[in-house]
């Protein structure tokens, strides 16, 4: 019989692997298919150039082609962002955070809001796993804390530079839920603090709801 532990562990290795694919697909999808549909939409203006004087009506033409492929390029854009849990290293971590939430409106009934002191500087490694957590402290809290409110926030504190995300729900027992399959969500985001080299503290927000918070110590790298 599998313990729970080796069901974790099992998971979470299902997990980042199921990570690792949606990383390199949006990476086919934004590198390589978003460029050739534009590199065809350039080629597009050397077809219309070569042939505007004998065919007058090539150049209208042309024009809603380039704006069908344009529509194409930014769709698969998003959904290469939509798929890549690492987009923090294409556009930052403050974009990535601030798409991350507009994502988690459109299924929060609540109010789902970024809070991001822009002094914050980190290295990539540690902005990534600010980010994974993040993505998956907000999806646990849309799914399971029962919140009107939702906060996402990085800022710098005595402690270095520290992201938290609270809410007013139901709040959780973490060594009981910790010790349950059902605790995937918070394995997955101590991995992700482990391999940043991050400090974690999961628990109760005061006296009602949860908060996740972890932080990066820069003396100590």
């Amino acid at each position: 019989m599998v313990s729970a532990e080796d069901f974790r562990a099992m998971t979470l290795r299902i997990a980042e692997a199921h990570l690792a694919d949606r990383a390199r697909l949006s990476r086919f999808l934004h590198d390589e298919v978003a460029q050739f549909l534009s590199g065809a939409g350039m080629q597009l203006d050397l077809v219309r150039m070569d042939f505007e004087d004998s065919v007058p009506a090539i150049g209208p033409r042309v024009e809603q082609i380039q704006k069908i492929l344009e529509e194409i390029v930014v769709r698969i854009r998003d959904l290469s962002y939509e798929l890549n849990p690492v987009a923090v290293e294409r556009a930052g971590l403050h974009a990535a955070l601030d798409h991350l939430v507009g994502r988690g409106r459109k299924q929060f009934k609540g109010s789902l809001r970024l809070l991001y002191d822009s002094s914050v500087r980190v290295p990539l490694e540690v902005a990534v796993a600010f980010h994974r957590i993040a993505e998956q402290a907000v999806e646990n809290a849309i799914r399971h804390s029962g919140a009107t409110l939702i906060e996402v926030m990085v800022k710098r504190s005595r402690r270095g530079h520290v992201l938290e995300v609270r809410d007013n729900g139901c709040g959780f027992d973490y060594p009981d839920v910790r010790s349950r399959a059902a605790g995937l969500g918070l394995v997955l985001i101590e991995s992700c603090a482990a391999r940043g080299g991050l400090r974690l503290h999961l628990g109760p927000n005061g006296t009602s709801g949860s908060v996740v918070r972890t932080w990066w110590a820069e003396c100590s790298t």
